[in-house]
């Protein structure tokens, strides 16, 4: 905020200096024209001064209207509609606190030489010192305006926010007997960002919930760069920061010194379901934060935190599978998928957890009947599977062996889940692996040769990159690119030839 507030004393500046010189240059032509002297107007008698008086009166008592009439409807409104934080910022933030008090001051002094005025007496240094302080406060008007109500713009309070949570990093820091304090503090500030978030939600500002999203990445990311120097007692997680958790899990967060990676994923958590299925951008959004902060270092170097997203990948899928949204679903497994693939191949044990963890939900949503969710995922495992021969991955036979593995519950095959192990099929035999294509080409044996015509005939006519619709991924995750789509023909002839001898 200090731009705004430099901003703010410069208008409020450059606004009194022109009043200023036109009220002089105004002056200057009624003296010329009447032939009077400046020091004509240095003299009052109590009649003058009590008009003068007067007239300020008025006017600063209009001023003092609109200026807290302002403040009075504007900020309660704002933060019900956002964050009840923004009552404690605008009470704390010196440009308010001075401009108000300044105003009621200029209207009080004035009722003050108003007082003590008498026949005998004209208080002429406090009635040049309200002039001068009337200009000023008709010089703030509309520059503290302008500044309250860019005050009040809801990322005004996430920049806030993440202040208060980097100033509280760094004095728990510097001052380890207060961490109780601090910890409680920086818990709260995420949870307002959150809420932000979610209430945008409601509102439907898509700007601010996924700004408040980004808030939290880059808070996490900058609590990750203190946290080695933070000291032992910050990690001792409390059970009022998590109250839907037992005992037993907030033990293991301070064991862990996870818990606030804990509280920042729950409350992300929070607004994807506010989003699913209201607002699809801001669900990618969210995934695509989770994926990003699980393939930071300080992820990639700490079990706990891997875990973690892990975890919560699996609870984003499952929110999106509960709510039905099969667009949902296609978006966080397409982030989960750039995970794992980013993972396995220093983390190869994650990597075939994860692809259990898609075989897994695939059968929830196969027994949901949410079959473009089944194939879709279909596709994501193949890829993961591709990722990992490309790579020479320790553990590529076994994501592979998954693969095959995965529609074997079915009892009908979905054309879907067979055209993603026929374009991992080609890229084997692209690659020159036979064993493994083969593998491929004994799963589709029992098949009708019908239904495998179908197959090959869906996926050889796909010739454009793009769907065809603007998606969250844009590619068509059929499409085959040339090369390989001449090794894709190459595999169904091979399965005409076994079926008709």
């Amino acid at each position: 905020m200090k731009p705004s507030i430099w901003n703010f004393i410069r208008g409020v500046l450059g606004l009194a200096g022109v009043m200023l010189l036109l009220f002089a240059v105004e002056l200057a032509i009624d003296l010329a024209v009447q032939g009077r002297s400046l020091a004509a107007l240095t003299a009052y008698d109590l009649t003058e001064f009590r008009h003068l008086n007067n007239l300020y009166n008025r006017s600063l008592n209009q001023l003092t209207g609109v200026v807290f009439t302002t403040v009075a409807i504007a900020v309660p409104l704002t933060a019900n509609m956002y964050s009840l934080k923004f009552l404690e910022f605008f009470i704390k933030d010196p440009v308010n606190t001075i401009a108000l008090i300044f105003v009621i001051l200029t209207n009080t002094n004035n009722t003050w030489i108003g007082y003590v005025a008498r026949q005998n007496f004209i208080p002429l240094t406090e009635l040049q010192l309200t002039s001068i302080m009337t200009l000023v406060c008709y010089a703030l008007a509309f520059p503290y305006l302008y500044y309250v109500f860019r005050f009040l713009h809801p990322d005004t309070l996430l920049e806030r926010l993440e202040g208060e949570v980097t100033a509280q990093l760094a004095a728990a820091r510097l001052k380890p007997a207060r961490a109780d304090d601090h910890r409680a503090r920086v818990a709260e500030a995420i949870e307002h960002i959150a809420n932000i978030a979610v209430k945008s939600v409601d509102r439907t500002d898509r700007n601010t919930a996924i700004e408040s999203v980004l808030t939290l990445e880059r808070l996490l990311r900058e609590y990750w760069a203190i946290k080695p120097q933070l000291p032992g007692g910050w990690f001792m997680a409390d059970q009022d920061f998590f109250l839907g958790f037992s005992s037993t899990a907030v033990e293991d967060m301070t064991a862990s010194h996870t818990w606030v990676e804990m509280k920042l994923f729950g409350q992300l958590n929070q607004v994807l379901s506010a989003a699913v299925p209201r607002m699809p951008e801001l669900t990618s959004t969210v995934a695509k934060t989770l994926r990003k902060l699980g393939l930071a270092p300080a992820a990639r170097s700490d079990q706990a935190v891997r875990d973690l997203v892990v975890e919560y990948f699996n609870t984003f899928v499952r929110l999106a599978l509960n709510r039905r949204d099969a667009r949902s679903v296609f978006t966080v497994f397409n982030e989960y998928r750039l995970l794992a693939e980013a993972l396995n191949g220093e983390h190869p044990e994650l990597g075939q957890e994860i692809a259990f963890y898609f075989q897994y939900y695939a059968q929830i949503a196969r027994d949901m009947q949410l079959n473009f969710v089944v194939e879709a995922v279909a596709h994501d495992l193949g890829d993961l599977v591709q990722a990992a021969w490309a790579a020479n991955a320790p553990n590529r036979q076994n994501l592979l062996e998954r693969f095959l593995e995965y529609d074997t519950q079915a009892k009908q095959p979905l054309p879907g889940v067979k055209k993603a192990q026929a374009i991992l099929a080609g890229f084997f035999l692209l690659k020159g692996h036979t064993e493994p294509a083969d593998a491929i080409r004994a799963s589709f044996a029992p098949l009708e040769p019908a239904f495998v015509h179908r197959v090959r005939d869906d996926l050889l006519r796909v010739k454009r990159e793009k769907y065809w619709e603007v998606t969250e991924r844009r590619m068509n995750i059929e499409y085959v690119p040339d090369a390989q789509r001449e090794k894709l023909r190459e595999f169904f002839d091979g399965l005409t030839d076994s079926h008709a001898s």
